[in-house]
């Protein structure tokens, strides 16, 4: 849930009466789900609504009769203050999802995924390590070049010489296969970096 998106959102009973606007949002402390909204209503009075009572539609936020003494859970980090833990200032929190991640604005925008924030009067992120950085760039080489020794070991239409592996060469093939030879996946190999496989092809199927 985009909790920037919250703030001045109208609240409106099951039969669709206004009941106020939302102020802010509060989360839980896995910061995985929203807790409460405080609002409020056409007299400025604040009430609390429970998250599990509420419903979202592009209209507003539909509520049932449920309030809460004080809000649970934390203050949304939407608009605070974001330092990683050397106290160095990343930005300002711009957007908060709730099954996603927490974006910062400094100019430009970072992303930071929920598992790495402690939310208080500011947020504070541990950013990953150079040693975490190199590896998840080692693990990213790996897959990149897993894949490609994959595709590269996948035959394209043709490669197999249409059908001659284990047959045998009619017609000598210069620097390939001589007459009489079968043809093996080392025969076809040679083939292919000699661009003669359609060569090969030929005078393994014909006389």
């Amino acid at each position: 849930m985009e909790l920037s998106l919250l703030p001045g959102k109208p609240v409106l009973s099951r039969e669709g009466k206004p009941l106020g606007y939302v102020k802010c949002a509060y989360v839980c402390k896995n910061l995985s789900e929203l807790a409460c909204l405080v609002c409020v209503d056409g007299e400025e009075e604040e009430f609390i609504l429970p998250a599990k009572e509420l419903v979202f539609s592009d209209e507003g936020v539909y509520v049932g009769k449920a309030r809460l003494k004080s809000p649970s859970g934390l203050p949304s980090p939407v608009g605070k203050a974001v330092f990683d833990r050397a106290g160095r200032f990343l930005g300002r929190c711009s957007r908060f999802d709730t099954e996603g991640a927490l974006s910062v604005w400094n100019g430009s925008e970072q992303t930071l995924p929920l598992s790495r924030l402690s939310l208080g009067d500011a947020v504070i992120a541990t950013l990953p390590s150079q040693r975490e950085k190199k590896t998840a760039r080692t693990a990213q080489n790996a897959i990149r070049v897993g894949k490609k020794e994959k595709n590269a070991d996948v035959e394209t239409p043709g490669q197999d010489g249409f059908g001659v592996l284990g047959k045998q060469v009619k017609k000598p093939v210069e620097g390939v296969a001589v007459c009489g030879e079968t043809v093996t996946p080392a025969t076809l190999k040679r083939a292919r970096e000699n661009n003669k496989l359609l060569e090969l092809t030929a005078n393994t199927l014909t006389q």
